[in-house]
């Protein structure tokens, strides 16, 4: 093989790979919408919950600065707390109607109530955490973190 069929042929390989590794340096690193995860309705109550993942996790929390209510879920540990979901979330208003009943499916849940007074009950694996909520016509964003204490050694 002659030098300039060599030069020729390795010039159209590293042509051919920048061009097919290029793709990867326009990758976006930061989550898209799409790793949301979907949003629900509950009669009046448009509610959105997870954050299961890095990108789920990271795409909902920077949504839920958009949402009236956002619900951090977590349970205390030896070290540090930790994140759960499988909650039970139950939001009554203030004649004791149920507006939403529905379990976590992760660590956060975003709400959108109608201006008022709620109650929140949130049950993870027995244990019961209470919450009186009011919601005001132009409020913005309310996070509320729910800790679990972390169980009793026996």
């Amino acid at each position: 093989m002659n030098i300039t069929k060599f030069v020729g042929t390795a010039s159209v390989m590293i042509f051919l790979g920048i061009i097919s590794t290029s793709g990867f340096s326009q990758v976006e690193l930061v989550p898209t919408e799409s790793a949301l995860p979907p949003v629900q309705n509950q009669g009046e109550v448009v509610f959105m919950t997870g954050g299961i993942g890095q990108d789920e996790s990271h795409a909902i929390f920077k949504e839920g600065k958009k949402w009236p209510l956002m619900l951090e879920l977590a349970k205390a540990g030896t070290a540090q707390a930790v994140y759960i979901s499988n909650v039970q979330i139950v939001i009554r208003d203030a004649s004791g109607s149920t507006v939403l009943e529905t379990i976590s499916k992760g660590p956060y849940l975003l709400a959108k109530l109608p201006p008022g007074k709620y109650s929140l009950d949130a049950t993870y694996e027995g244990d019961t955490l209470h919450r009186d909520l009011y919601v005001q016509e132009k409020e913005h964003h309310k996070k509320i973190t729910l800790l679990w204490p972390a169980p009793k050694s026996q």
